[in-house]
């Protein structure tokens, strides 16, 4: 069985350092467990542009996903968030080219 959530974390510096970012709201995760009361974030580091529109691609036929974005800054920590570090996503994606 893949495993899409790496990690969980309140803090952008457990993020690893990346040319891109694609982040996600997780519609299904958010407002319980280690999220209780917040926004479940899911964050893939991408080396590329290219890879990133590629995870984007994924994560955009997902339905529990909503609010995708690429971006080239990492995420800053908000007390209303917790992130979901996805490098499952890299793998995942890999799959379907």
């Amino acid at each position: 069985m893949t495993q899409y959530f790496d990690k969980m974390t309140e803090t952008y510096k457990e993020i690893p350092r990346a040319n891109w970012y694609v982040l996600s709201n997780d519609k299904f995760m958010s407002g319980w467990g280690l999220a209780r009361n917040k926004i479940n974030t899911c964050v893939v580091p991408c080396e590329s542009e290219e890879q990133a529109q590629r995870v984007y691609d994924y994560v955009e036929s997902r339905r529990d996903q909503k609010y995708i974005r690429i971006t080239d800054t990492p995420p800053r920590s908000k007390p209303n968030v917790i992130y979901s570090l996805c490098l499952g996503w890299l793998k995942c994606k890999a799959k379907y080219n």
